[in-house]
Formats: structure tokens, sequence, C-alpha cells
């Protein structure tokens, strides 16, 4: 079984796809409803976002649901009418009969588990738990202890992941829950530069876009319908994007970002060992997964590498640059000492701010700098995460 046979595993089918978005709509719904304080508006926002995203994907095109599904959504979008966004809500539990299968069904408990919404603030904890363990119970298929072993995988990966470089510096381990909220959620920290978003990684609050929302849970209708589960999308590359050599940290790659890479990185070790592994014990898949990761890591190296050639030619512009101005400071001082009746003025000149060039170069190496460390440390972070999984064999 090679790369994409697993991948397309993976996908999830158009069913599926609204009972995720269906779940992680009531799960934010009540969230909202349990939280107070200063973040709630962003949450709204968010809220709204994922509300406009799923409108249009399903106005948008053609899906192939079943029957039961089908009728759920002409309630939310009956023609000519605004859509049902309380039909929605509701849907998680009155249509997750349709799922036949244990791991069809962990493959949506995990993205639902891993699902990070929130650009600032946290989840509440017991209105979280309270939706997990309603989808968890929804689902038939699945096994008492599932939801118990969801946790405890991921809680192992983002271990794994953290013991690989410094990835506390970067807040890529706080937030809410097991800590996977700034992994998948909006990052805040200096080395993030404005950060994901997205996974995510551009998007925040009102501005979040059904591209950015492609981080937040896998396959779901408001991520655009991407059909992918668990990660599913780092299999077979980045969209090549990163195959190019191109991840950036402020989702110009197509949202493309360190953090929402690690996110997924992280799901596709879950999904590894409790789909692929332990439900269906195909070995064969799992080791595929393993190559593809690596593959990842190879091409963040060529990332590593790029930035820091480009790193490189900025210290030399910025040294160039400096030279210029240590000249011209050594020839205003000599002015100085020639016509002191203007001594003030030149001091002001020369001592002053630097020049707009070199703070626009110093500003940008410092930048470049900082995302070279970081998709350094996702690299090792991944590759800690495949060893993993060809250790646990």
């Amino acid at each position: 079984m090679d790369a994409v046979q697993v991948q397309r595993n993976l996908e999830l089918s158009p069913d599926e796809d609204f009972v995720l978005t269906a779940w992680q709509y009531r799960m934010m719904q009540r969230d909202i409803a349990a939280s107070k304080g200063k973040y709630l508006p962003a949450k709204r926002e968010v809220r709204n976002a994922f509300r406009t995203a799923t409108a249009a994907a399903i106005a948008g095109r053609h899906w192939d649901w079943s029957p039961a599904v089908a009728e759920i959504v002409h309630l939310i979008s009956a023609n000519d009418a605004a859509p049902n966004f309380e039909a929605l809500e509701s849907a998680g539990p009155e249509i997750s009969s349709i799922v036949t299968r244990r791991s069809r069904g962990l493959l949506l408990l995990i993205d639902l588990y891993g699902f990070e919404p929130w650009a600032e603030g946290k989840w509440e904890k017991a209105a979280r738990a309270e939706t997990l363990s309603a989808a968890h119970a929804s689902m038939s298929p699945l096994h008492p202890e599932d939801l118990e072993a969801v946790q405890n995988a991921y809680r192992h990966a983002i271990k794994k992941l953290s013991t690989s470089g410094n990835w506390t510096k970067y807040a890529l381990l706080a937030g809410a829950g097991l800590g996977l909220g700034v992994l998948t959620g909006g990052l805040a920290a200096p080395a993030i530069a404005g950060a994901y978003g997205a996974l995510v990684l551009g998007y925040s609050g009102a501005v979040a876009t059904s591209a950015g929302l492609a981080a937040l849970g896998g396959g779901s209708i408001a991520a655009g319908g991407l059909g992918m589960a668990g990660g599913a999308a780092l299999i077979t590359g980045f969209s090549g994007a990163a195959g190019a050599g191109v991840v950036t940290l402020a989702g110009k790659a197509a949202g493309l970002t360190a953090a929402r890479i690690a996110a997924d990185a992280v799901r596709l070790h879950v999904v590894t060992q409790l789909v692929l592994r332990d439900v269906d014990g195909n070995e064969e898949a799992a080791k595929a997964v393993i190559v593809s990761l690596r593959e990842r890591v190879t091409n963040l190296g060529k990332t590593v590498a790029a930035l820091a050639e480009h790193i490189e030619k900025l210290r030399a512009q910025v040294e160039s640059k400096q030279a210029e101005l240590d000249a011209e400071r050594v020839a205003g001082e000599d002015r100085v000492a020639r016509f002191r009746m203007v001594a003030d003025r030149l001091k002001e000149r020369v001592t002053g701010p630097e020049d707009d060039e070199l703070k626009t170069l110093i500003a940008e190496l410092d930048e470049l700098t900082d995302e070279k460390k970081t998709v350094e440390t996702l690299a090792e972070g991944v590759a800690g995460l495949a060893d993993d999984l060809e250790e646990a064999k």
C-alpha cells in the first residue's frame, strides 16, 4: 500500500464531512454559551465565520449525501431562506447513526478532539468535554474506552513532539485542553509573527476564511469540504508548497504554517496508532505514513537550507549598509570638528535614528532567523513522531 492509497482511505465521505461539521458547530455553540469575559466577542466572530463558510460550501457545490443527511441539509438551507443554524447545531446527535464502522467513528472523534477554532481565548473545559462525550456516545460502533484512548494518544503525540526542540518558547504547547490549541489555533508568540491561519494559521476572528478554517478540523464542510481526516494531507505533501521549499509562519503558503503542519502531524500520529494499527491492523499503511513523514522532514530541511541562504544574503546587505553609514558618520564627525557652529544639528543627524533601509533589512533578517529556528524545530518534531511510530510497531 502506497501513500496515495492510505490518503484515499482516510478521506471523509460527504456524510462524514457533514457529521464532523455539525459536531464542530455544536461544540462552538456550547462553548460560547458557557463563556464570559473579553474573549467572547472574538469567539463569536470565529463562530460566525464558520457559519458563513459552511453555508457557502453547502450552497456552492453538489454533495452526494445520503437521504438522512440531505433531509437535515434541506432544513438548514431551504431555498430563499436564511440558513437555519439551529438545525445544524442539533444535527450531530440525529445523524451520527450513519457512522457504521468503528474506524470511521474514530477518525471523526480524533478530528473533533483536535478541533481548535479560537484565535483568542480557550475552550470552556466542561462544555467541550460534554460535547466530546455526546459525540462519542452517538456513534454506536465506538467502544466505551475510545474517547479516553484518543485523549491519551494526543497526550503521547504532543509529548513526543515537544521533546524535539524548544516548542514551549514559541508558545506552541500552551492553550486549551492538552495544549493542542495553539498548535492549531491562533498563535501569539513573537517568533510566529502574526501566526496561524492558519493552524491556524492568517486567520483571526472575523477575517477567518475557508482556507484558514481548513486547518481546524480535517475535512469538515466549513474547511471547504477538503475531505481529509486526521492530518492526511501530510501524507502526500503540503499541496506542493513545502515540497518547493516554501513553508511560512504567517499563512502565506495557503495556510501551511509551521503550526498547521505540527498539528496535522500530531493528528496523523494519533490516526496511525488508533485507526491504522489498533483497529485496522494495517501495518503496511502505518509504514507508508512513516515514510511520508520522513519525506516531509526532508522537505522542511530544504526550507531551512533556503532560509539559511537568504539569511546570509541579508546579512551581507546589512554589513554593507552598516559600513556605508559608518563612513558617513566618520565624515560627519569630521565636519563637526571643522564647523562647530552647526555641531548640534550635525550631531542629531549623525547619532539619531538609523537609516530606514537598514532598519528594514535588520527587521527582515530577524524575522527570517526566527522563521528558520521554528522550521528547524518543526522538522525535529515531525522526525520525532515518525521515530515514535517506527519504534511502536
